[in-house]
């Protein structure tokens, strides 16, 4: 089993002018003599995820494995910070995010093109492949073509790394997707995952934009709570203090 630690909680936010700001979920895996991200989050992490490292008495370059969800710049932003990982992903998903045209939509150009001229760095996974121990591949196609979830055994029980496949609470309780690329699809990979949760009412989804979640009683359950510090400078000075929004 292996231990787990969420080093940056998702938040489902987004602006109508500014676009989302892709604060999405990142979690640590430790066991079986591996040390393993679920995603890498946005650029912007940079900082926060050398500060949690830190705090684990880890370093970027210990890290063995990246666990990648899906290719969107919001998810896979930091991919350069781990020199030594081997990177866990669905051929379906690199060779369309590798044919898309520069500037595509949420496609983040630079990434994808150092994972096409790296596929040495690249393990392939699949539907139902076990890349690692206690550790289960799970086909979560909607959001992108060739999106995965990943089912791993923990000491805190069961988790279930679900990416943007599921993205919030919404998403999970209706089975509507905000934005996917596949609509149909998008449903039925939600299904599919809630009705795993509702089979291990002690299994927690990750979403990639929200607090963990659970189905217990039928129901989804949200287990904990946001704590969000956002700041603006909008007094007239420079020196002004920032505002807290959050």
């Amino acid at each position: 089993m292996y231990e787990l630690h969420e080093l940056v909680t998702g938040v489902p936010a987004k602006s109508a002018t500014h676009g989302g700001p892709g604060w999405s979920t990142v979690c640590l895996l430790r066991g079986h003599g591996r040390r393993i991200l679920v995603d890498t989050g946005p650029p912007a992490y940079v900082g926060r995820l050398h500060h949690e490292l830190d705090r684990l008495g880890l370093n970027p370059e210990d890290i063995t494995d990246l666990l990648v969800t899906h290719l969107h710049w919001d998810h896979v932003g930091n991919l350069t910070m781990f020199p030594n990982a081997r990177v866990h992903l669905s051929p379906r998903e690199l060779d369309w995010a590798s044919a898309q045209a520069p500037g595509t939509v949420f496609v983040p150009d630079l990434q994808v093109a150092l994972l096409d001229t790296r596929r040495d760095r690249v393990v392939p996974v699949e539907d139902g492949g076990e890349p690692l121990p206690d550790l289960t591949v799970i086909d979560a196609a909607g959001h992108t073509p060739g999106h995965l979830a990943y089912r791993a055994a923990t000491t805190a029980g069961t988790a279930v790394f679900a990416g943007d496949a599921v993205k919030n609470r919404y998403e999970l309780a209706t089975g509507e997707a905000d934005w996917a690329l596949d609509r149909p699809a998008s449903a039925a990979t939600i299904g599919r995952l809630r009705r795993l949760l509702a089979e291990d009412p002690a299994a927690v989804l990750f979403p990639g934009h929200d607090l963990r979640l659970a189905v217990r009683d039928g129901a989804v359950t949200v287990l904990g709570q946001h704590e969000i510090d956002l700041r603006a400078h909008l007094g007239p000075e420079p020196t002004s203090a920032p505002r807290r929004l959050l």
